[in-house]
């Protein structure tokens, strides 16, 4: 298990894989500032569970989902160059055995939204891509300290 101070941990997700071989687990970098590796080799494995290590020292954790996905909601503006920005993280799962997708929407200004949508329909009434394998079991979905 990577251990590490809350502080640390801010900002970065953490899946831990199922299966014996290593690494077990893995821990992104900070998530505002680099490449999560989504769509590098590492997940491409089973995962077990996901952990998402809020500012506050909270985490929000997805585990039994049958998928799991990871995407950042941004926006660019039309009328000036200040570039993209980020308004959000998401963290999702898909229930086991039922199209509905579990969501937690984590904003620029740290507030935390919890809902539920269609599968398939989860992302403004369409699919999202990246939807990554899970160990289905009992599904978990909540923020703990």
């Amino acid at each position: 298990m990577i251990i590490t101070s809350r502080h640390d941990l801010a900002w970065r997700i953490r899946a831990v894989f199922d299966g014996k071989l290593p690494p077990r687990e893995y821990l992104t970098p900070d998530i505002r500032r680099k490449n999560p590796g989504w769509g590098d080799e590492i997940f491409n494995r089973t995962i077990e569970k996901m952990e998402f290590f809020l500012p506050t020292g909270h985490r929000i954790v997805l585990a039994g989902m049958e998928q799991y996905n990871f995407f950042v909601e941004a926006a660019q503006s039309t009328q000036s160059r200040s570039g993209t920005q980020i308004l959000a993280f998401w963290l999702c799962g898909k229930l086991p055995g039922e199209d509905i997708v579990e969501m937690w929407r984590v904003g620029n200004g740290k507030k935390v939204i919890r809902d539920q949508k269609p599968w398939r329909s989860e992302w403004g009434g369409g699919p999202t891509r990246g939807w990554k394998k899970g160990l289905p079991g009992r599904p978990v979905s909540t923020i703990v300290r």
